[in-house]
């Protein structure tokens, strides 16, 4: 009800230009897991379809960049690209079935992060799946791809499903193409989309020529577009050669994917929407804000009659502190509207309460005065480990309560301090948890009550220090339960781990 409600409420700022919800910031503050990024997949859906609607009327189509999203962190960026690519696959099924309505130029989802996450160039990404296919017995080779399943059906994407089109040579995109072959919309049997594929834009070059109506990127990126002449078009500020242009070339020579031209005049972005507002902060913050008096400038679209009209933002947040301030610090904007708006009690509003008869969390301190903090956290950490593998049903039932506690996860806000404990797992927390039985009580005869002997695997990391294929390895473990063979015993994470990362086996 409330995503439903934050849809019907924003309807009117984008469908009117005059509307005075137009200039006003709509900040979503919900709690984490309660579907904030739902709700505003749901009116970046309605400015997506409305654009086309109203583009057939216009000699841009309605076409270009359509939507902004924005996040802080990669893997952040990454684990929401898979809803974002999600919606993109519905509204694409919905442009095939009724293409005069919705335009003959496909709906797509842009992938525009750094050079850590993703390839930048289709030279740099062809390399990559060469030499993830010759790799492909082997688990842990790198994937080119920023999604490890099928958006639209969860089938993996192996080695097989990226290509380079329309040969190795002379790349203008990579097709990905689920495996999943007639059960899938987007599977190599289906003929209506095998020609494109995934609606999925990842390497800059394409991201450039095809101009995805959908952009998801990270903050950080914006400041490359002073300096690729080709950002400028993500904004329709690129004028094409004579004889128009076409989607898939920047400088419109030569048709890449859908032979229609699109004339000059492309409209930029209509909606900016700013995940995890409160990340941008402090030095970041003074940054983002500079970079966004351009990037506002840059979605102001004049109508004939001189109007000048702004982009739509939305932001979102479950960690809500001076929202007013930071906005207008931000983005300029002194209209802010908080939904759901708080109420009498600032605890309940009309779409959500607590409920106090289900089972809650219980906060534990540890304080010992006058130790190291290691000591006190090899400690904590041994009986934490052995007391969870002593509970752990085995094999593992479904819904094992204690199932969650088997993975320990360890949240440090100094790598400095998280690196210094890893080598105390490797070492101390290994070898103590695999002798646990020594350490009973004297004059108790057999298993300790509470404890049971563990071999612990490797610790993984969620750090910026990891790479993006490992980062995203280590997210699909986390799922795996105690008994899987790639469960995970320890996880050490910085602030990563905080973020909207959403681990639903780890609570």
């Amino acid at each position: 009800l409330f995503q439903l409600a934050f849809l019907r409420l924003n309807v009117a700022g984008l469908a009117d230009t005059a509307h005075a919800d137009r200039a006003r910031v709509e900040l979503i503050f919900f709690p984490t897991g309660g579907g904030k990024t739902e709700a505003y997949l749901g009116v970046i859906a309605f400015a997506l379809v409305l654009r086309r609607l109203r583009g057939r009327e216009r000699p841009d189509g309605g076409y270009g960049v359509a939507v902004l999203l924005r996040y802080t962190l990669r893997l952040l960026t990454l684990d929401q690209l898979q809803r974002a690519a999600t919606l993109v696959c519905a509204l694409e099924t919905l442009r095939r079935e009724d293409p005069a309505r919705l335009g003959d130029v496909r709906f797509s989802v842009g992938l525009w992060v750094g050079r850590t996450a993703t390839a930048n160039t289709l030279a740099e990404v062809g390399e990559k799946i060469t030499t993830w296919k010759t790799q492909r017995d082997n688990k842990k080779a790198p994937s080119p791809l920023p999604l490890t399943h099928c958006p639209w059906c969860g089938f993996e994407l192996d080695a097989d499903t990226a290509t380079l089109m329309p040969n190795k040579t002379a790349p203008t995109h990579v097709r990905i193409l689920c495996k999943n072959f007639r059960a899938c919309d987007f599977g190599q049997g289906n003929k209506r989309h095998a020609e494109e594929g995934l609606p999925l834009v990842f390497v800059d070059e394409q991201v450039y020529r095809e101009l995805p109506s959908f952009l998801v990127a990270t903050v950080d990126k914006f400041a490359m577009v002073p300096w690729r002449a080709e950002a400028g078009m993500l904004f329709g500020r690129v004028h094409s050669r004579e004889g128009g242009r076409f989607f898939g070339t920047p400088d419109g020579s030569q048709p890449a994917r859908a032979a229609t031209p699109i004339p000059d005049g492309l409209r930029p972005p209509e909606l900016i929407v700013q995940d995890e507002l409160h990340l941008i902060s402090g030095p970041l913050g003074t940054m983002v804000g500079l970079y966004e008096t351009a990037i506002e400038a840059l979605c102001e679209t004049t109508l004939p009659d001189g109007t000048r009209v702004r982009p739509k933002i939305l932001a979102s947040t479950a960690t809500v502190r001076r929202a007013r301030r930071q906005i207008l610090s931000l983005f300029g904007r002194d209209a802010v509207s908080l939904f759901p708006p708080p109420g009498i009690d600032e605890g309940e509003t009309f779409f959500a309460r607590v409920d106090r008869e289900a089972d809650g969390r219980l906060y534990l301190g540890v304080a010992a005065g006058g130790r190291a903090m290691k000591a006190v956290l090899l400690r904590v950490y041994v009986a934490l480990l052995a007391a969870a593998w002593k509970h752990a049903a085995s094999p593992s039932r479904s819904e094992d309560p204690a199932d969650p506690y088997t993975t320990l996860v360890g949240y440090f806000n100094a790598l400095r301090e998280l690196g210094g404990m890893r080598r105390l797992v490797e070492d101390e927390v290994r070898s103590r948890c695999a002798r646990i039985d020594e350490h009973r009580p004297v004059g108790e005869k057999g298993a300790h009550r509470w404890f049971r002997t563990r071999e612990l695997g490797e610790p993984v990391e969620l750090t910026s220090r990891e790479s993006t294929n490992s980062i995203s390895r280590t997210r699909a473990r986390l799922k795996y339960e105690s008994v899987h063979d790639e469960h995970v015993d320890v996880l050490l994470a910085s602030n990563m781990i905080s973020v909207g990362v959403d681990i639903d086996r780890l609570g």
